[in-house]
């Protein structure tokens, strides 16, 4: 029993040691603050049909530090996607927060968090749809879109709402305005990816107060 409590106690600092690690590696984005000018530390890049998309820092006196990345939606096209790309290491394992405001569209508003992205026509993506009222786990294999999970959801347009997604291996849970509603489960995109911001067809919005966690594998935190 005593070297059963030993090693129980030793897992669990081990398991400690790990969180506290990857807690440490947190990054708070940092898009810049010029205003009018395309966000610091993205890459841009559009998908499907259409023009790439017209990203920028804009003032926003209802975001955090003052100031959000705006993509301005110039096409109403069907399958048209724009994606502002974080230009860090490729992550497997992470956590991504953030907030978002849907201000403007005709046949689309909203936006979402892609992860795992090898290409941008290849990822995971949640999407926050403030039309339908809907958020969505999907996945986009080759640019063929999949859904994994959904469900409905109250989405005010032109009112600040908080997503977040965790992916540990075949794991992705989706938490919005602070509360849990969906776990999606898919082992198709196995590699480490990029983090984008995706908006849909003529969609504007603007996104702040974004963090990247990195996580360790998953069956690292078992113990």
């Amino acid at each position: 029993m005593g070297i059963f409590r030993v090693f129980l106690t030793a897992a669990l600092f081990a398991c400690l040691q790990t969180e506290a690690t990857a807690q440490d590696k947190i990054v708070n984005v940092d898009f810049g603050n010029e205003v009018g000018a395309p966000p610091a530390g993205f890459e841009l890049l559009p998908s499907g049909k259409g023009e790439q998309g017209q990203w920028r820092v804009v003032n926003d006196a209802t975001a955090t530090a003052g100031l959000a990345i705006e993509q301005a939606g110039i096409e109403a096209t069907e399958d048209r996607f724009a994606f502002a790309i974080y230009q860090a290491a490729p992550l497997k394992n992470v956590e991504i927060s953030l907030r978002l405001k849907a201000t403007g569209g005709k046949s689309d508003q909203g936006g979402g968090i892609a992860v795992r992205l090898m290409s941008p026509d290849t990822y995971y993506l949640v999407q926050v749809d403030a039309l339908r009222d809907r958020v969505t786990l999907l996945l986009v294999n080759n640019g063929v879109s999949e859904e994994i999970v959904g469900v409905d959801a109250d989405i005010a347009s032109h009112a600040r709402h908080t997503l977040a997604v965790r992916a540990e291996d075949g794991r992705l849970a989706v938490t919005f305005d602070g509360n849990w509603i969906f776990t999606g489960y898919d082992k198709t995109l196995s590699h480490p990816g990029r983090v984008a911001l995706w908006t849909e067809s003529d969609s504007v919005t603007r996104f702040d107060s974004i963090t990247i966690t990195p996580l360790p594998p998953a069956s690292a935190q078992r113990y």
